[in-house]
């Protein structure tokens, strides 16, 4: 009696043990190219956060990096190539399970520092304003574009950033940390001589004058999405997702201030 009591705990233990080292897997997912939230090598301010939330969870990740917009495309039509997909906004579904917003992106204008009152969409009136791609529908700005003194919208970060430095424009519209991180890499060029146009002396700041955009994943697998909530929910309360994603931020607060959130 006593033997096959032992062996049926035995049992349980090992059944157990398997259960849980099938849970743990190597999960592959997309997501864009913006740094320095994502890099080409699947590091940054985000990336780093959802690695350390799924290894808490037992989980190791896998990024494969596309073009910003490739990622949500791919996600959806490719249902048996990738476990999951980096970042969703508030206002997307996509196939799988969402978690809970877990970070955020801050839009706003950058400008030089003789701008640096601009807090609202309505200071953008009589200036040369540049933009991404979509931004006018994007940042909810279409009733206001008429105001400006002129505005366009390019998809090359350097297009988008080069007439701010040469006096052409007088606001960008963009994600700041994401704008700070390619002045700092077009100054490094203009440094080096091959950047001709831009004076790298012209200072620029951040000013938040949009809603901070909460940042979502998706999964496949509902147990997942579950437990990236639980586990990123105790990295931010043990402070290691702010001492995980604050360098990032803090390597450009010459620009960005305290308009940009660590997190």
């Amino acid at each position: 009696m006593t033997s096959r009591f032992l062996t049926g705990i035995l049992a349980v233990v090992f059944l157990a043990g398997a259960a849980a080292a099938g849970h743990a897997r190597e999960l592959h997912m997309i997501a864009p190219e913006i740094p320095p939230h994502f890099d080409k090598a699947g590091n940054g301010r985000i990336a780093d956060v959802v690695r350390a939330a799924l290894g808490r969870c037992g989980h190791q990740v896998r990024f494969t990096i596309v073009p910003f917009g490739r990622h949500w495309k791919d996600y959806a039509d490719s249902p048996g190539s990738f476990d999951g997909m980096a970042t969703a906004e508030a206002d997307q579904t996509f196939p799988g399970h969402s978690t809970k917003p877990f970070m955020h992106l801050q839009d706003g204008a950058t400008v030089t520092p003789a701008l640096a009152a601009v807090s609202s969409v309505p200071d953008l009136k009589g200036l040369r304003v540049v933009a991404f791609p979509a931004a006018d529908k994007i940042l909810g700005i279409e009733a206001a574009v008429p105001t400006f003194k002129s505005f366009s919208m390019r998809s090359d970060r350097f297009d988008q950033l080069r007439p701010l430095l040469a006096g052409r424009a007088d606001a960008i519209l963009a994600d700041g940390l994401i704008t700070a991180h390619f002045i700092a890499v077009l100054r490094g060029r203009a440094a080096g001589g091959n950047e001709p146009s831009i004076d790298t002396a012209t200072r620029v700041v951040f000013r938040k004058i949009f809603e901070a955009g909460p940042q979502r994943l998706y999964f496949r697998d509902p147990a997942v999405a579950a437990g990236f909530d639980r586990c990123v929910d105790e990295l931010r309360a043990s402070g290691e997702l702010v001492r995980i994603a604050k360098p990032y931020v803090d390597r450009f607060r010459d620009i960005l201030g305290d308009q940009y959130p660590v997190d």
